[in-house]
């Protein structure tokens, strides 16, 4: 994802053409059929130049497509945790991302290869923001007990502990099982939040 790009202009119009793009290529994924830029740009009623704007090739479109209907929109998510407590909101995000980076670890391995290998290439920023977003949103009605700099903070460390970054640590590194990986996110997570606590008392 060419992340600057969609946080310029009008930032809503750019989502909805990336969602367009996604959905475009996930139907002609479906297809089995041959899949070009210039056929997503096509089917989804943009020109050449618009889809290059979103996805320099094929493959980091293809790759992301693939994921993309598997994940909870950072709106979504937030209602999803609506009248949560802190603890039970960050643990339900954790959830989900790391629920979805097991089931379709062998995508997730895909899309990391490609998008480090273009990002070196074209030395952009590739990847998407979707844990830091959906975290900024679930975390809203927290804003009046955790001042702005713990908050953020918060919302970083919990990113590290979601989604496939913390599963490839966990399972590449320290050889641990998916049951074992949960398991140590999840106190790891803990830890952080009774830190918060103890700060804040």
């Amino acid at each position: 994802m060419k992340d600057q790009f969609l946080k310029e202009g009008r930032v809503n119009q750019k989502l909805q053409t990336r969602s367009d793009i996604l959905k475009s290529a996930q139907m002609l994924l479906n297809k089995k059929s041959r899949i070009t830029l210039e056929k997503v740009a096509e089917h989804a009623g943009i020109s050449r130049a618009t889809i290059y704007r979103y996805f320099s090739n094929i493959e980091l479109l293809t790759t992301e497509a693939l994921l993309h209907t598997h994940f909870l929109r950072p709106e979504e998510l937030e209602k999803e945790v609506d009248g949560l407590d802190l603890e039970e909101t960050l643990h339900a995000l954790q959830r989900h991302y790391n629920s979805i980076s097991q089931e379709h670890e062998l995508v997730f391995r895909r899309y990391l290869s490609v998008t480090l290998k273009e990002s070196i290439i074209s030395k952009k920023k590739l990847r998407g923001a979707r844990r830091v977003e959906a975290l900024r949103l679930a975390l809203k009605p927290f804003e009046k007990f955790l001042n702005k700099k713990d908050l953020t903070r918060l919302i970083h460390i919990s990113t590290l502990l979601m989604g496939i970054d913390a599963l490839l640590v966990c399972k590449d590194v320290c050889e641990l099982d998916n049951d074992e990986t949960n398991e140590l996110l999840e106190w790891a997570l803990d830890l952080i939040l009774d830190g918060i606590r103890r700060g804040s008392s």
